[in-house]
């Protein structure tokens, strides 16, 4: 059975590797929609008791068939993202928000939605202007979610900020618990805000930490990779450069950095779960066999971060 930990500031006790569907097929057509299916039951056959999912993904009609007969739906925590307001929305709806929480719990075939991981998104995508709008609408929101928690269709909210000073500003909105964020050896930023939020009893949940497939023993000479391959493209040169350097400076990351990476975001005893695209069988078996035992690890954890702000400070 997979290792829990509690969210902090509430009652949500979550495996440690949470269930992403990110990138299962969007098409019924594709030949991969049963293996997603089969990873969906694996990861819950496994112990895997949170469903991370988003409308964005397109991919909820895949799932709705496996959770509506599952005898173990009524035990899962899903966690749903809600950008609202979205890009070139302007300002908060409420019934917008109200309208992607009453489609999850349809498509998902559940009574309660665990934690909504809220986002208000905007032009530019800066952290000033993104300030200034939550000083806007922050009081708004926060009426929004205690009524949805008091017509019971929500335990509780989390956000998802983009950015540190962002974070810090939704850190302060009564009923926020949660933080939701990038974070792995190559996007630390964040670490500051997550040990803020752990001071005042709010969780974390950490999101990408593979790093689209960079921080993977899959991969490990960008120059060596097929010209076609996504992580190919030049962007990606200085993340295998960080990687080299990971792996030489943290054997464990040297021996198996899928490994290493998965188990680094739980070395915080804050982060409850992590969120990884679970794409077939044989990686819900891989990828929960190595979140498994981790203990926490401040030491770790200083030395990836010192390498972290050399590395951004040699960039900047």
């Amino acid at each position: 059975m997979m290792d829990r930990r509690r969210l902090a500031g509430t009652d949500l006790d979550m495996s440690v590797i949470s269930y992403g569907p990110m990138r299962a097929p969007q098409s019924r057509d594709d030949p991969a929609v049963a293996q997603h299916q089969h990873a969906l039951l694996a990861a819950i056959d496994r112990g895997v008791n949170v469903i991370h999912s988003s409308y964005e993904y397109g991919v909820r009609w895949l799932m709705t068939p496996v959770l509506r007969s599952h005898p173990k739906r009524h035990d899962l925590l899903h966690v749903i993202k809600a950008p609202v307001p979205d890009w070139d929305d302007g300002g908060f709806d409420p019934a917008k928000l109200e309208a992607i929480i009453d489609d999850a719990l349809r498509e998902l075939c559940t009574d309660r939605i665990a934690l909504v991981q809220w986002m208000w998104r905007c032009r530019p995508h800066e952290e000033a202007p993104r300030v200034s709008l939550l000083a806007d609408i922050g009081e708004a929101v926060t009426a929004c979610f205690a009524r949805l928690r008091t017509a019971g269709k929500v335990a509780h909210m989390g956000c998802f900020p983009y950015f540190p000073r962002s974070a810090e500003a939704a850190l302060d909105m009564p009923g926020n618990r949660a933080l939701i964020a990038y974070y792995n050896p190559i996007e630390m930023e964040m670490l500051p805000v997550i040990r803020a939020a752990a001071a005042r009893d709010q969780g974390f949940m950490a999101i990408r930490p593979l790093y689209e497939g960079v921080l993977t023993s899959r991969y490990s000479d960008h120059a060596a990779l097929p010209a076609d391959h996504r992580l190919a493209k030049p962007k990606y040169a200085a993340c295998f450069d960080h990687r080299a350097r990971l792996a030489a400076l943290v054997p464990e990351a040297g021996q198996d950095m899928t490994r290493f990476a998965i188990r680094f975001p739980l070395l915080l005893d804050s982060c409850a779960s992590v969120i990884v695209g679970l794409n077939s069988e044989a990686q819900v078996a891989e990828i929960c066999d190595h979140a498994q035992g981790v203990a926490p690890d401040a030491a770790t954890i200083a030395r990836v971060k010192q390498l972290h702000d050399d590395i951004t400070q040699a960039e900047g």
